[in-house]
């Protein structure tokens, strides 16, 4: 592997790492959200904050795809299924 390829590997290994930590703490903020929600299921401060946080989580989920594919197009491997 040359070093430009090992650049790349590393950098696509980065922005993988970030995409998947993104994409667990909006998926904490929606839980915590629904939580929240569950709690009080008629307040609309509560609705929007669960619609905002579970846009974001779809948004982190979109970027964490994004990243694995390039990590494998740059030579990654991951370890299972939706990893």
């Amino acid at each position: 592997m040359s070093e430009f390829d090992s650049q790349v590997l590393r950098a696509a290994s980065d922005a993988y790492l970030v995409a998947r930590r993104e994409h667990d703490a909006a998926t904490a903020a929606a839980d915590a959200a629904y939580d929240r929600l569950q709690a009080s299921p008629e307040t609309l401060e509560y609705q929007i904050d669960w619609n905002v946080a579970r846009r974001a989580e779809a948004a982190a989920a979109w970027r964490l795809e994004r990243a694995r594919t390039a990590y494998r197009q740059a030579g990654g491997y991951l370890a299972g299924p939706g990893e």
